[in-house]
């Protein structure tokens, strides 16, 4: 993962993994993770 990406879209990273059910319950961790891929890869945290 790019920093700058990370850096551009922490916030929204850290809302997502603590606010979402599919993030604090194991057994949607897989979900989770998908939720997390897919905000990595929309135009909000792609532009430079």
């Amino acid at each position: 993962i790019c920093s700058k990406m990370l850096k551009h879209c922490s916030k929204h990273f850290h809302r997502l993994y603590h606010n979402t059910r599919d993030c604090s319950t194991p057994a949607y961790y897989k979900r989770c993770a998908r939720l997390l891929t897919r905000l990595a890869m929309s135009p909000l945290c792609t532009q430079s």
